[in-house]
């Protein structure tokens, strides 16, 4: 289950990806790993709003729930959240491993070929402990992705993520996008809390 990706600004945004970039230029790192910082995008009634949140739910049995299984719905962890407080997150590239017979798992860096974001839907809630915190939704894959991992972010065109944003119930599936699969060396073998912004590739 992916526990690690990238977001960057983009340069000579305009409109919302201008206000995007600046919340994603606050960030620590490039790098956002299980309970580190990202930016989110949810409705505050009269527009789009971007947030820097913790990634991953806290729970009394979880530290960090960081991926909402589509097919979970309906449990307690994430009913209210899909009813009430839905959010889209911009990644730049995500991270899944393979395993291997008799080997380490092999890293595989997913990204859009074109460079864009790729938009991720999620759920956020406010946690006494640590603050806003957001998850991202997990679906089935392509076929593709399947020798390389069981689920999948659910990655949307972003006029599909603005209706989910709006309460409307997507068909979660295999993303019949542009995403590409790379291998690559495991960027959580990197200690510390990561490079400033643009400086992890």
């Amino acid at each position: 289950m992916c526990n690690a990706y990238t977001v960057r600004p983009k340069v000579g945004a305009r409109a919302l990806a201008a206000v995007v970039s600046e919340e994603i230029s606050k960030l620590p790192s490039s790098l956002v790993r299980r309970t580190g910082s990202g930016v989110v995008v949810r409705s505050d009634g009269t527009g789009l709003s971007p947030e820097i949140m913790r990634w991953g739910f806290h729970r009394p049995f979880s530290d960090a729930i960081n991926n909402a299984r589509s097919d979970k719905f309906s449990s307690p962890t994430w009913a209210d959240s899909l009813r009430l407080r839905r959010c889209l997150v911009p990644i730049s590239t995500f991270y899944e491993w393979q395993p291997l017979v008799g080997k380490a798992k092999q890293t595989f860096e997913f990204k859009r070929p074109d460079g864009e974001w790729m938009w991720v839907a999620g759920l956020f809630e406010h946690s006494d402990k640590y603050g806003p915190c957001f998850a991202t939704i997990t679906t089935e894959p392509p076929e593709w992705v399947v020798p390389i991992h069981d689920r999948l972010l659910a990655v949307v065109d972003f006029d599909d993520g603005l209706a989910f944003l709006h309460g409307e119930t997507l068909p979660f599936g295999p993303y019949a996008g542009k995403i590409e699969a790379v291998p690559c060396e495991s960027p959580l073998k990197r200690k510390g809390p990561g490079p400033p912004q643009g400086e992890l590739f």
